[in-house]
């Protein structure tokens, strides 16, 4: 299973209740498209904390504050289901 499809596999069992997402056609990332009106900001600094790098949507557009893009290319698996499930828990714990 490549990194692309695995990814997908993760947010479908974690994510399915808190956001939708897009796959990039030729791209290495996702984005993600929250369900609920947390700050991703917040949400961010949280992550980072925990040694996980997303980029909020307000990174492409100022007034995006619902997207993250989630790059899955540099990361192993095992680093992906990990990164994944906390991210969600953070949601969770956000929303």
């Amino acid at each position: 299973m490549d990194q692309a499809d695995f990814t997908i596999q993760i947010l479908n069992e974690y994510f399915s209740k808190i956001a939708t997402w897009s796959i990039s056609k030729g791209g290495f990332y996702i984005w993600l498209r929250l369900e609920s009106d947390i700050s991703t900001k917040k949400l961010f600094n949280l992550a980072l904390r925990e040694h996980i790098l997303f980029n909020p949507g307000m990174v492409y557009d100022k007034n995006d504050f619902n997207h993250l893009r989630l790059s899955y290319s540099f990361a192993s698996l095992e680093q992906l289901e990990e990164g994944l499930i906390r991210l969600s828990q953070l949601i969770k714990i956000l929303s």
